[in-house]
């Protein structure tokens, strides 16, 4: 088995419910099916995770010196995820294709496109503000993402923390807490709650999707969003409760065909 395989069979699915996902049953199904035992887990040493986070530091570093365009830096399009660390402490995570630029001063400035998850510093006498095609985020320390990767809208859902979203810094807006998620249509004029952002939304972000019990419909049309593939399925109504790595989707289907006892067809 590989280590991809292993790790998601370790860290998917956490619970049983009637109708819903059986982890016991999944690993079970999953292990007859392909004839394989289970290796023993693979765990990062602390001293690799503390070389990587220290590598991914000085990478956002190399990447804002010699970038100064008066008073601002920026970095990107970036052609792969990239984590990076801006001056004032903020941890920004760019998605492929996203950009943006920075400027730390009175106020902490950033002009970004594409879709970028902030974790931002947090400093009450400097606010920290975003600009980006028909959205202005206005927060002073939280975790959040903003995607303006759609030109015609703008996306914003919070994972911690409050945040402002509005059309621009003058405009009416929504404050959103942590959960929540809101959008705003180019022509719009006051952002609009949107239930269908969730925390998969920042999926990307985390390495990871959550379900709890989630219709496969709802299931699908997720993984359908995120890998840019489209799904038909038996049984759209069977409910899936868990966590998978997003690291491997045909991983990911077999489980699930597996568990529920249900076809998934890529069309």
């Amino acid at each position: 088995m590989s280590h991809s395989e292993d790790r998601n069979l370790d860290f998917v699915l956490k619970h049983y419910r009637g109708g819903a996902f059986d982890t016991k049953k999944a690993i079970g199904r999953f292990k007859d099916a392909v004839g394989i035992r289970r290796n023993p887990r693979r765990r990062w040493s602390i001293a690799a995770v503390a070389i990587s986070a220290a590598a991914a530091i000085l990478l956002g570093v190399f990447l804002f010196i010699g970038r100064e365009d008066g008073g601002w830096a920026g970095i990107g399009p970036v052609y792969a995820r990239q984590t990076a660390l801006l001056p004032d402490g903020t941890e920004v995570t760019l998605a492929p294709g996203s950009s943006l630029r920075y400027r730390m001063k009175d106020i902490r400035e950033v002009k970004m496109d594409g879709k970028v998850f902030f974790d931002v510093a947090r400093d009450e006498g400097r606010p920290f503000e975003i600009k980006a095609d028909c959205a202005f985020v206005r927060v002073l320390g939280t975790e959040f993402m903003v995607d303006v990767t759609d030109k015609s809208a703008a996306k914003v859902f919070v994972e911690e923390g409050k945040v402002l979203f509005a059309r621009d810094n003058v405009a009416e807006g929504v404050v959103l807490t942590g959960g929540m998620g809101a959008s705003l249509n180019a022509g719009g004029q006051v952002p609009v709650i949107d239930q269908t952002l969730d925390i998969n939304s920042i999926a990307w972000q985390r390495g990871s999707f959550v379900f709890e019990r989630t219709p496969l419909k709802e299931v699908l049309e997720t993984l359908s969003e995120h890998y840019k593939v489209s799904f038909a399925a038996t049984d759209l109504d069977k409910q899936l409760s868990g966590e998978f790595h997003t690291d491997d989707l045909d991983l990911i289907i077999n489980l699930i065909e597996s568990a529920l006892d249900v076809t998934i067809i890529r069309k």
